[in-house]
């Protein structure tokens, strides 16, 4: 149950920073200082490639650097689509790979304040930072940073389109 409950709280963290991403790009597109991002782009399926970072777990840091393939998914295998709902909401629906099907594990909103993204719904919310560092046609990479009731917790994931 321990296991499920961290994998959970994990897939929760991951969504929210692709919904984070997804936010920041539309923010960087409106600039003329950034060509590369294409908000059009963001809309889609995404399936997560790398996931680094760290996590506090019953006073001990647990740092992870973990690579997947969507494209020949195993049980540990994470994807997402992004859609747009209105002029500043986007929706980030996530999928978990089990017994040989994608499922899916949750849906979240976000609006775009700079580069940051915010959840429409902050219930819940342990997480303090969603940047974006790269947004493009084949390729997202998404930051976060927050705080539970073990410690602080950081997170970078790599996603290509799917």
């Amino acid at each position: 149950m321990l296991i499920y409950q961290t994998e959970m709280k994990t897939l929760r963290l991951i969504g929210m920073a692709i919904v984070a991403i997804v936010m920041s790009v539309n923010f960087a597109a409106c600039s003329d200082d950034d060509e590369d991002i294409d908000v059009n782009q963001l809309e889609g399926n995404w399936g997560l490639v790398l996931d680094e970072g760290y996590e506090y777990y019953e006073g001990e840091k647990e740092s992870w650097s973990d690579s997947y393939d969507p494209t020949n998914p195993t049980e540990d295998c994470e994807k997402m689509t992004i859609s747009k709902v209105s002029d500043n909401i986007y929706s980030v629906v996530h999928y978990y790979y089990y017994n040989n099907q994608w499922n899916q594990s949750s849906t979240e909103k976000f609006t775009l304040d700079g580069n940051n993204l915010l959840p429409v719904d902050e219930e819940d919310t342990e997480v303090s930072s969603i940047k974006l560092l790269v947004a493009n046609s084949s390729q997202l990479v998404v930051e976060m940073k927050g705080r539970d009731e073990d410690g602080d917790f950081y997170n970078k994931m790599t996603y290509k389109r799917l």
